[in-house]
């Protein structure tokens, strides 16, 4: 059993009013912007383009094929983006994986304008009101891992802005940083303690292929599932569940459980 696409995922966007979100454009810059950009690449393609503009920390751009044409969602950094940038883009999109090194550049040289990162050596918050994430990793380490992710640091993210969102992200794997943050949603008494397990199991069991294969930044697997995500320059992955990410995920006992239970729950999750 798997989530519906883009309901699911691993990180949120950032409150409104934070400084992440002061950096997005406003609606009436943007959007001349985004139309043009959308007919550039629709001219490479030769196809039709549907544009959307995002602030997405954790995948920069995706898209998915449609029988109209091709549905394009972007960070809005690439408003910014040079004649060389867009053509990569539209290569992307045709499936020309050599491409992904321009885009990872770019994102590289404009990383001021993803995401502020967390102040250097400030710890995550592990301890919540009704779960104790040092615990969970240290229990899945020993159990899943024979103690190769014990220098990933695990902790709750910072609360978003109270709203219902359309999309939740539950938790991820930050390569760069080495650490697991889980959405502040999962921390109270009405969630089963494996649904936190599994999310955090799933995060490690990421960090552990990163380490071991060295593919989870760039590598030749990324970008493989429906929608074809792309990870960013800083590390931050999209789903890169190859065939042997999900033979390992399904040593987790209650892995149909922990999504089943996610899935009806998922209107309550979004309302925070």
């Amino acid at each position: 059993m798997r989530p519906p696409p883009g309901q699911l995922a691993m990180f949120d966007a950032p409150a409104p009013g934070s400084a992440a979100a002061r950096s997005l454009p406003s609606r009436e810059d943007a959007l001349p912007r985004a139309a043009e950009l959308a007919r550039r690449v629709s001219a490479l393609l030769g196809l039709p383009v549907h544009l959307r503009l995002t602030d997405n920390r954790a995948t920069l751009v995706s898209y998915r094929r449609l029988a109209d044409g091709v549905r394009l969602r972007l960070h809005h950094l690439f408003l910014e983006a040079p004649d060389s940038v867009v053509r990569a883009l539209a290569l992307y999109v045709a499936g020309d994986t050599a491409a992904r090194e321009v885009l990872e550049a770019f994102s590289h040289a404009h990383h001021g304008q993803v995401r502020r990162e967390r102040r250097p050596g400030a710890p995550l918050r592990t301890r919540g009101r009704c779960f104790d994430l040092k615990a969970v990793h240290a229990r899945l380490d020993a159990t899943y891992f024979d103690g190769r992710v014990h220098g990933v640091e695990v902790g709750w993210a910072r609360r978003p802005a109270r709203r219902t969102r359309r999309t939740i992200h539950l938790g991820g794997y930050d390569a760069r940083l080495r650490e697991v943050r889980v959405h502040p949603a999962l921390d109270r008494p009405t969630v089963p303690a494996f649904v936190v397990d599994f999310i955090v199991f799933h995060a490690l069991l990421h960090a552990d292929l990163a380490a071991a294969n060295s593919v989870h930044e760039a590598g030749p697997e990324a970008g493989q599932d429906a929608g074809q995500d792309l990870h960013d320059a800083a590390g931050r992955c999209a789903a890169a569940h190859t065939p042997a990410f999900l033979a390992r995920e399904a040593a987790f006992p209650l892995r149909e459980a922990a999504w089943r239970w996610l899935l009806e729950n998922l209107s309550s999750l979004r309302r925070g």
